[in-house]
């Protein structure tokens, strides 16, 4: 469900649930007795990636899980019964047999995951105050990223060759893992 959510809205529900007067995880922690006071999560540079990393890997994981879960079925039972039958524990099924046919899979979402952070814009912008925000980047920059520096330089600062530049770099930047992914997803073609 997370994945099919808006990044506006993703935005919107971790700002709420980390804001440091009326949050819910404030709230909870102070309850618990975890925390004496709460915390300003959104002006620390290293809660700020940190509340960044676990909103991306919300979103994603469920996707992640069906893919690798299409992924498992499309795996011949014929594979598992003659490695039971030749002795394999449950330990050398999965590293032996489940890892390897998975290998595509994992390439594919480990650089689709890496493009997809180099994309990365709508969920840190609306978590530091929406479209309007002068805080640009977060605490101390840390939650700025390639597009969102993009924007900002091209649209808010009026300078579109320094966007362009960006944009460029950016574009070059995902062929290079585009080539990479291909590279290494064409490696091993005998273990289809």
């Amino acid at each position: 469900m997370p994945y099919i959510t808006t990044p506006v809205a993703i935005g919107f529900i971790f700002s709420f649930m980390f804001d440091w007067q009326t949050g819910i995880i404030n709230a909870l922690f102070v309850k618990m007795g975890l925390l004496k006071d709460g915390i300003y999560w959104l002006q620390d540079p290293w809660l700020s990636r940190i509340i960044i990393a676990i909103m991306i890997v919300w979103r994603n994981l469920g996707y992640f899980i069906a893919i690798y879960l299409a992924g498992m079925t499309a795996i011949s039972q014929d594979v598992y019964e003659a490695a039971k039958v030749d002795g394999a524990t449950a330990l050398h099924t999965f590293t032996r047999i489940t890892l390897p046919l998975l290998r595509n899979i994992s390439v594919f979402l480990i650089v689709t995951s890496i493009i997809g952070s180099l994309q990365l814009f709508d969920e840190p912008k609306l978590l530091y105050g929406g479209w309007t925000a002068s805080q640009v980047g977060g605490p101390d920059n840390a939650a700025l990223t390639i597009i969102w520096k993009f924007v900002n330089d091209s649209f808010m600062n009026v300078r579109f060759g320094y966007g362009a530049t960006i944009a460029y770099a950016l574009f070059m930047l995902i062929v290079v893992f585009s080539i990479a992914s291909y590279k290494l997803s064409m490696g091993k073609g005998d273990q289809e």
